[in-house]
């Protein structure tokens, strides 16, 4: 790594970040993820976790601008512009705002990652050798997908300056370019093709294989595993179906499930007092188990906008629970309700520490002593390190028979 040059990536939403951050560490990175650009002398990748796949595009483009700005005055060796690998959000208005800052006429998107199984062939996407639009993807609360194709779920509508090419193919000298990805090696050649004009952007893999190429690890170090601690709390704030064997097995291992109540979830003008007894009733489990996990799990409402109403509720309902107990680890499921949560504890610097498994990540957080943020996107499992501890009676665990989950 060039001497006093840090690498940036500028992240689409928080679990995409801390994803990053993971990546860094297996590379034995100083690493830093901020929501706001702030200047560090002793940090080799510095990880902006931005919200603008949730927001409108010219929200997410004036964002992108403004940070674009921001990190180009800490002259980076670098910037990486991390996006979904499913390819939702706000992808080519976000792309074309940091392209303009940065005076690039070309971008190269790698968004499969053959590790998870995502693979893109002949500018078609699958997962685990299923068409994209077959997945759960396919009821994305805010970014269905409808196709497989890639270049149609970038653009619905026929842009010519997109186009699909494979690692073998020369590169245009302008344009966006959307790269087929079939194993690692074709990661590993898109990541060779590395040039100054070129902005490139893609999910972790292709990341990963850029450090690679660009032989930017250092020595590796020996990883110290730091204990979790209790009292731990799960905020399930995702839109992704849950996977109810896991749960399931969550509560068998001592954690106590308390779930959003119906007359909160179903109704916009709910008492506000509901929402102070389900505190009551989060802060009883962690008295009694030490470890909670808070979720919203209901047959699907067809209210409009649902799940930005949920995502607030769980941000007011975790921000209640701070303010009454102390917390050494909160788990958190999906990058936007992440954000809302850093954003209302007013925490803007995070210090990633593990990387439990492929985008399962755990940080210091800056200025509160003792608490340990842990998350990975929805789309992902909780792996069995994080949860997985003495089983507790089976007569005294919680009964999942009575929970709906989504349609």
């Amino acid at each position: 790594m060039i001497e006093n040059k840090k690498i940036v990536v500028i992240a689409d939403d928080f679990t995409g970040a801390a994803e990053i951050g993971g990546i860094g560490l297996r590379h034995d990175l100083n690493v830093a993820i901020e929501t706001e650009p702030i200047y560090n002398k002793d940090i080799d990748l510095l990880v902006i976790a931005t919200d603008t796949r949730s927001m409108a595009k010219e929200e997410a483009s004036a964002c992108i601008t403004h940070i674009t700005k921001q990190v180009l005055k800490f002259n980076p060796m670098f910037i990486y512009k991390k996006i979904d690998s499913a390819l939702r959000g706000n992808i080519l208005d976000e792309l074309t705002a940091q392209m303009k800052i940065m005076d690039k006429n070309r971008s190269v998107i790698i968004a499969a990652n053959p590790e998870l199984k995502r693979i893109i062939k002949d500018g078609k996407y699958y997962v685990d050798n299923i068409p994209l639009n077959k997945t759960r993807f396919s009821i994305d609360s805010q970014y269905p997908i409808k196709t497989n194709d890639v270049i149609k779920v970038l653009s619905p509508f026929a842009d010519s300056a997109i186009i699909n090419l494979k690692s073998s193919d020369p590169l245009p000298d302008k344009g966006i370019i959307l790269g087929d990805v079939e194993n690692a090696d074709d990661l590993l050649n898109w990541a060779l093709k590395f040039d100054e004009k070129t902005l490139f952007a893609g999910a972790s893999g292709f990341f990963n294989s850029l450090l690679l190429a660009l032989r930017c690890s250092k020595q590796q170090s020996k990883n110290t595993i730091i204990p979790f601690g209790n009292p731990a709390l799960f905020v399930l704030g995702s839109s992704y179906p849950k996977d109810k064997e896991t749960l399931a097995k969550m509560i068998e291992y001592g954690h106590y499930h308390s779930n959003m109540p119906e007359e909160i979830y179903y109704n916009k003008k709910y008492d506000p007092v509901l929402l102070d007894k389900w505190v009551e009733d989060v802060i009883t489990g962690i008295q009694k188990h030490g470890k909670v996990i808070v979720s919203s799990i209901h047959t699907k409402s067809k209210e409009n906008g649902i799940s930005i109403r949920v995502k607030k509720i769980m941000t007011e309902l975790v921000r209640k629970l701070f303010e009454r107990t102390s917390f050494n680890e909160i788990l958190i499921e999906g990058g936007s309700t992440t954000s809302e949560i850093l954003d209302q504890l007013n925490i803007k610097k995070l210090t990633p520490i593990q990387e439990l498994d492929t985008g399962v990540i755990r940080m210091r957080v800056d200025k509160i002593p003792n608490l340990c943020l842990t998350t990975k996107p929805g789309s992902y499992q909780w792996p069995e390190n994080v949860w997985m501890k003495e089983k507790i009676d089976k007569n005294n665990r919680q009964s999942l028979l009575n929970i709906k989950i989504h349609e």
